[in-house]
């Protein structure tokens, strides 16, 4: 796959500015382990769909909003915090049209606007990797901890050192990546924070989190090998 233009870190909210702009689609759909979180029952998790209306859940990083349908059809209050104030109008148009209600706000995973313990349940998906620049993974985890109440969920994915989105980034230690490759031509020069093995994110995740319940998607897109972990754990009480 040949190399993609370098982006500026600083420059990344125009970036997705741009990217959201192009693709602006009047329908949306959540993302499947999003539903398989929220409504499945599996060995190792649990869902009770009947615990759901009237909780408050984040929507951290919602892109195109493609998942707040499902979680205002699950009867939740819906926030969301995305990185330009452009995203966001977009955004809340496209909800609106759908129904949805949404308060949406522009804020940082390290930098969330929101006051302590608002949230029952934080959902991440392909988000709460992104490390801004003079920061870590471990400052977005307590900022994730912070707006969530004790013993809320947070629901997230991270992606797998195998992921099409590591190649030939550059380590920066401690799983932290500089991304060199991207398809899509849009996070080159940013970091993401990457996990190789379930140990890895539960030794990040417990000094806030625990009851883990941790899957994997491997998947091959017709050429872009997706590789993701799918995490449910609790804040601590």
């Amino acid at each position: 796959m040949p190399d993609s233009p370098q982006v500026d870190p600083s420059t990344i909210g125009d970036s997705y500015d741009a990217f959201y702009q192009a693709r602006n689609p009047e329908h949306v759909y959540p993302v499947e382990f999003v539903v398989r979180a929220f409504l499945g029952n599996y060995p190792r998790h649990k869902t009770d769909k009947a615990g759901y209306p009237g909780k408050r859940v984040l929507d951290l990083g919602f892109g195109d909003g493609r998942n707040m349908p499902l979680l205002h059809n699950l009867g939740m209050l819906v926030s969301g915090v995305e990185i330009s104030q452009e995203i966001c109008d977009l955004t809340a148009r496209r909800m609106q049209a759908l129904g949805v209600e949404a308060d949406l706000k522009v804020g940082r995973n390290h930098a969330i606007p929101y006051s302590d313990s608002f949230f029952d349940t934080v959902l991440a998906c392909h988000a709460c990797y992104y490390i801004d620049p003079g920061t870590r993974f471990d400052d977005n985890l307590r900022e994730i901890a912070r707006v969530l109440r004790p013993a809320g969920a947070f629901i997230f994915s991270v992606p797998i050192g195998t992921s099409y989105i590591m190649a030939g980034a550059r380590d920066l230690g401690d799983g932290h990546m500089e991304i060199a490759n991207d398809p899509y031509g849009v996070r080159n020069g940013y970091v993401l924070r990457k996990f190789d093995s379930e140990a890895e994110i539960r030794s990040a995740l417990s000094p806030a989190f625990t009851d883990f319940e941790i899957g994997s998607c491997r998947n091959d897109f017709w050429g872009i090998d997706e590789h993701v972990w799918a995490v449910v754990c609790r804040k601590q009480g």
